[in-house]
């Protein structure tokens, strides 16, 4: 199997950044000049496209682990993905589903800890990536229900 084969492989298991594959192929020790030509073709070939990692990286961590924007956009940052495309990916993620993630942690925190502190809350959810404006307001509504 060649490095080409590999990469394409690589790509084919799961949707990847340019940067995660650009990784890869320096652990295969393709050349650099080569590497810039397969990166190319993986574009142009829809193996490769960092609106498309976005969107499925977004959509794994908001139902799986049910992050934040902070978070999501740090760890974009991360593995390369432009401001450009983060902020347009970001603004997709629906509201509803947000605050809906929010409202079930801090559900969840309060039936694992009956009667803790609202400061270890607080650090949990800004921890999960949302931001403190956005923590203040989902309390006070769940308080008031």
């Amino acid at each position: 199997m060649t490095a080409a084969d590999k990469i394409r492989k690589y790509c084919s298991y799961q949707d990847r950044s340019m940067r995660e594959v650009r990784r890869k192929m320096a652990e295969l020790l393709i050349p650099e000049e080569e590497a810039e030509l397969l990166m190319e073709e993986l574009i142009a070939e829809h193996y490769v496209d960092d609106a498309r990692f976005a969107e499925s990286f977004i959509r794994g961590k908001m139902n799986i682990k049910r992050w934040g924007r902070v978070k999501i956009r740090a760890e974009l940052a991360m593995r390369g993905i432009s401001a450009e495309v983060m902020n347009e990916k970001i603004s997709e993620i629906d509201v509803d589903t947000y605050h809906a993630n929010l409202r079930y942690l801090i559900q969840k925190w309060e039936n694992e800890h009956p009667g803790g502190e609202r400061d270890k809350l607080i650090r949990f959810l800004m921890g999960k990536g949302y931001e403190y404006a956005e923590i203040a307001a989902a309390m006070q509504n769940h308080h008031q229900q």
